[in-house]
């Protein structure tokens, strides 16, 4: 009987250093796949986990936090957390004393016929006398039926084979982040629990060091509150569930292994032997388990935003708008229930204030950066993917502990912000000088169709090229601003911004511009352009302050 037992078998895809990142941070890496016993063996050697799918990336990171709860700390508690740290990588005896104790070495085979790997051993009977769906059903890459072509261009009516590594990891995936929309048995599709928010996840120096400070030993960040889960034995990873269901139910999740696990389509893999290998030919699928969320329960991995008409909800990417341009969400540190950073963020803020000042400092030397993982559907098409995204962002210990700091970044976000809206304005003029001249020597304003002025800006493209001027300059303020302990230096760093994000809004005018015609019509539309490009209001009443000209 074949096997592909994902314990043994390399199909996680990773940057291996060979070496203790502790000791060698800069150490460089390559790119190989390992087993899962490979990765907790050796997680203090693998930089981190790396697909060219950002989706399948945070998929398997959040299968691996699940095993890592389950088997090292299945208990919020502070002090193991820390001895854990200390230690500086997994005991591999514990895993095996695990897998040995829950009978569970076979539930991590794809192709075991009574338990496969995330699957169910037999098609749902609405798929009886149906062919199997193709394998870019798994992989959100590839188009499928309704699905456009993002970066594959594969067909359904031309399937392909995958190798049974590849086809893992497309399982964890659609089980993570499979779209909803589309009819299906015992109810229709819906989400999985990645579509509708983006995930946050802490890098530290190692994969070892990225899995426990993504479980911080904190009950919140376990989904473990007043009138939430209870986290004890009702709570398990799916392949510690002791039966597979026949029909998939609605049902709110048992708590956050069993979230982090959930079976969001009921799939069965169907593989073929060729040239003395198993490979994957196709899938069948349904809608696995519908997710009723508990009342006030939180993803710990995501952000939350709030507004007057949806409440608090997850943030999550939204087009042409780069991750930093909502920084200061992300060092606001807030109850669970509020909007704010992830709630995981919390133990980074509380460890400098615990009775472990040696670690505390160690963290904090080390620096902190964020993935942030997403993807959004088409508006009004739920079944769509209109993009994914996956942002790494620098995260400054000085704001999380110190939230009389965040006034001042968000003040700078402010700046950039009014700064853009006077751009635009000097865009909207040239645009409408454009198409509706004035008579030479007359001071009437312009009154052309504003769909076509707003069409003009659109193709002049200021706006994107302000941002994409700026971030570079945004990451400099961010460092400074974070160092800097006088309330004084900082506002003068923040005039100093100011004073950048001007010259990013020009330099941005004149790139847009610069291709148009050079005849009296354009100049006369660039010149009243310009008459409207100036500087934040702020900055203006700052130069006032100073008793100079204003620029």
């Amino acid at each position: 009987m074949s096997t592909f037992n994902l314990l043994d078998e390399p199909w996680l895809p990773v940057l291996d250093a060979g070496t203790d990142l502790r000791d060698a941070p800069h150490h460089p890496v390559r790119f190989r796949e390992i087993s899962l016993r490979d990765a907790f063996t050796r997680a203090p050697e693998i930089r981190e986990v790396y697909s060219d799918a950002p989706l399948e990336t945070v998929a398997l990171y959040r299968l691996l936090l699940a095993l890592t709860i389950d088997v090292y700390l299945s208990e919020a508690d502070r002090d193991d957390w820390m001895a854990l740290w200390r230690q500086r990588r997994f005991n591999p005896t514990d895993l095996e004393c695990y897998l040995a104790a829950h009978a569970l070495h076979t539930h991590f085979d794809l192709l075991d016929p009574e338990r496969p790997f995330y699957q169910h051993p037999q098609p749902h009977s609405s798929t009886e006398g149906k062919d199997p769906a193709p394998l870019a059903k798994l992989f959100h890459a590839e188009a499928s039926g309704n699905n456009a072509t993002l970066f594959g261009h594969e067909l359904d009516n031309v399937p392909r084979q995958v190798v049974l590594a590849e086809a893992a990891r497309g399982l964890v995936c659609a089980q993570a982040a499979a779209l909803g929309g589309g009819v299906s048995k015992p109810f229709n599709f819906s989400h999985a629990p990645l579509v509708g928010g983006d995930i946050f996840w802490i890098r530290g120096r190692s994969l070892f060091d990225a899995l426990l400070l993504n479980a911080p030993p904190d009950n919140a960040a376990r989904m473990v509150k007043e009138g939430g889960f209870d986290y004890g034995e009702q709570d398990r990873p799916n392949w510690r569930q002791e039966d597979l269901p026949e029909e998939h139910a609605r049902r709110p999740a048992a708590g956050y292994l069993d979230y982090l696990t959930w079976q969001a389509r009921r799939l069965t893999l169907v593989t073929m032997e060729e040239n003395d290998r198993v490979v994957a030919t196709g899938v069948f699928l349904t809608q696995g388990d519908k997710d009723e969320p508990a009342v006030g329960i939180r993803d710990p991995l995501m952000a939350r935003v709030g507004s007057k008409t949806k409440g608090v909800f997850p943030f999550g990417f939204r087009a042409n708008r780069a991750l930093w341009r909502d920084a200061d969400l992300l060092f606001r540190i807030a109850d669970p229930n509020d909007e704010g950073a992830p709630l995981t963020f919390q133990w980074l803020d509380r460890v400098a204030a615990t009775d472990y000042p040696a670690e505390a400092s160690e963290l904090e030397a080390q620096g902190w950066l964020v993935d942030a993982f997403g993807l959004a559907t088409e508006p009004g098409k739920a079944g769509k993917v209109a993009f994914w995204r996956h942002e790494r962002f620098p995260i400054y210990h000085a704001f999380l502990d110190d939230p009389s700091r965040l006034p001042d970044l968000q003040r700078a976000l402010e700046f950039a912000e009014e700064q853009r809206g006077i751009l635009r304005g000097a865009a909207r003029t040239v645009a409408e000088y454009l198409l509706d001249p004035p008579p030479p020597g007359s001071d009437d304003r312009p009154s052309p169709d504003q769909k076509t002025v707003s069409s003009l800006i659109d193709g002049l493209d200021v706006e994107s090229r302000y941002w994409a001027m700026l971030e570079p300059f945004f990451y400099e303020l961010l460092r400074d601003l974070a160092r800097q302990n006088e309330a004084a230096a900082r506002t003068e760093r923040l005039w100093q911004w100011a004073k950048d994000i001007y010259d990013a809004a020009r330099r941005s005018f004149e790139a847009a511009t610069s291709m148009l015609d050079q005849n009296a019509r354009v100049l006369r539309a660039l010149a009243e352009g310009q008459r409207r490009l100036g500087r934040v209001k702020a900055y203006r009443e700052h130069r006032k302050t100073l008793q100079e000209e204003p620029s």
